[in-house]
């Protein structure tokens, strides 16, 4: 590709792009940033000493708050018996607590708790790296990445939330070969 010098860093400056090409680097970066994305959940679950399922529940309490075991089942694409199995754990380790649902007492509401044995934050270096990354984008374009990032977390819940509900397990026993009463 012919390219000049760009005067910001250095670096070869390259032309502009096709919107068909732009969508082929989106896409692929895209699924780059996603499996990078499951490497640190996998690090992030390790370093606090959850499996990967309990630290994505732990971390789905934290970010969007009191669930039923129902919301949580259909927010990580699990059966509600392995949620139950799920908040069991997390339960023991003092990471989440249920109280009786406020309007519906045949529910139960599952609550983060805040936990000095489980490290769920930013892990070390993390943050030094992406603000090195950050520094080299202007105000304006840092909006536009925040705002692109919102809509982008907005349509993949959308879109997750449109594929159906969680399996439950008469279809997974279906899918596997076995009947409704087989085990």
């Amino acid at each position: 590709m012919d390219a000049a010098p760009s005067e910001d860093d250095g670096e070869p400056a390259e032309r502009p792009r096709s919107r068909e090409d732009l969508y082929s680097a989106i896409r692929h970066d895209g699924q780059r940033l996603a499996a990078g994305l499951i490497r640190l959940l996998h690090a992030m679950s390790a370093d606090s000493d959850l499996n990967p399922t309990d630290f994505q529940c732990y971390a789905l309490l934290r970010v969007g708050g009191p669930m039923t075991p129902g919301e949580i089942a259909h927010g990580l694409r699990l059966t509600t018996g392995s949620v139950t199995v799920v908040v069991d754990r997390l339960a023991r380790r003092g990471l989440v607590r249920r109280e009786r649902h406020p309007r519906d007492r045949r529910k139960v509401v599952v609550y983060p708790q805040e936990a000095e044995t489980v490290r769920t934050g930013t892990p070390t270096g993390l943050g030094a790296a992406m603000s090195a990354m950050h520094e080299r984008y202007s105000e304006a374009e840092l909006e536009l990445i925040a705002a692109w990032l919102a809509r982008a977390g907005t349509v993949l819940d959308e879109v997750a939330t449109a594929t159906g509900p969680a399996p439950d397990a008469s279809s997974r026993r279906r899918r596997e070969g076995g009947g409704a009463d087989s085990d």
